[in-house]
């Protein structure tokens, strides 16, 4: 049975006026896997079910959009649309946040990529799909790059696979790491994942971007990090 694995890589273009905290991907060296991200969780949650936090976007999300870009070049009008499908279900589980497409990759936030497939592995397993992100000088989010390999070791992902895929990494992109537990959209093998957005992933995101998409009585002029690392995620 071919198992697949959904890898969030970290790409940072600045390593300046960075302090040393568990929230702040300054952390992390110029790219960094989730092995590493992993480390970030306090023993104290091994026996709950969380999802990471990651990172948080800064001022491009200052208005409360963030722009994407779909590659029409080395995909089908049908690869495409699970693309779209799968952003806009994030789109519309998050209220405070506005997911548009744009034309071109230069005006975009976030794109996504497509690929035949990949050699590499993460622990001997095939890369069903990958997201590299970059920070600005003080540590926030500020691009995300979306890969999916539509036939990972010759083994061809349908449309419902590829939206799959795209939802995981369309977590890591909003600042997600990956669930510590199967049954979970952020789980790390898509075999043991789902294709919902559950609650949980909807608030890890809201928390890690709680400067913008959190309680509108606070001010939200300037990005700042979460409080915590993870999220604790109660039985659905």
């Amino acid at each position: 049975m071919h198992r697949f694995i959904l890898s969030g890589s970290l790409a940072l273009l600045v390593l300046l006026s960075v302090s040393q905290n568990t929230n702040n991907p300054g952390e992390a060296t110029s790219k960094n896997d989730d092995n590493n991200i992993d480390e970030y969780v306090a023993e104290d949650f091994e026996e709950k079910n969380f999802i990471q936090i990651c990172c948080t976007w800064g001022i491009d999300l200052q208005d409360g959009k963030l722009t994407y870009k779909i590659d029409d070049l080395d995909s089908s009008k049908e690869q495409q649309d699970a693309v779209r499908n799968a952003i806009e279900e994030w789109d519309l589980a998050i209220d405070p946040l506005d997911l548009g497409r744009v034309s071109s990759k230069a005006q975009s936030d976030i794109s996504v990529e497509f690929r035949d497939g990949s050699e590499e592995t993460v622990d001997g397993e095939e890369i069903a799909g990958r997201t590299v992100t970059t920070f600005d000088q003080y540590g926030f989010l500020d691009d995300a790059t979306v890969t999916v390999y539509k036939e990972p070791y010759g083994y061809k992902f349908d449309t419902s696979a590829i939206e799959q895929v795209v939802k995981h990494e369309m977590g890591h992109a909003l600042g997600l790491g990956h669930a510590n537990f199967d049954g979970n959209l952020m789980a790390k093998r898509v075999n043991d994942g789902t294709e919902d957005i559950s609650e949980c992933e909807i608030k890890a995101v809201i928390e890690a971007n709680y400067w913008k998409l959190g309680d509108s009585n606070h001010d939200n002029t300037y990005p700042y990090y979460p409080a915590d690392n993870s999220v604790i995620c109660e039985s659905e």
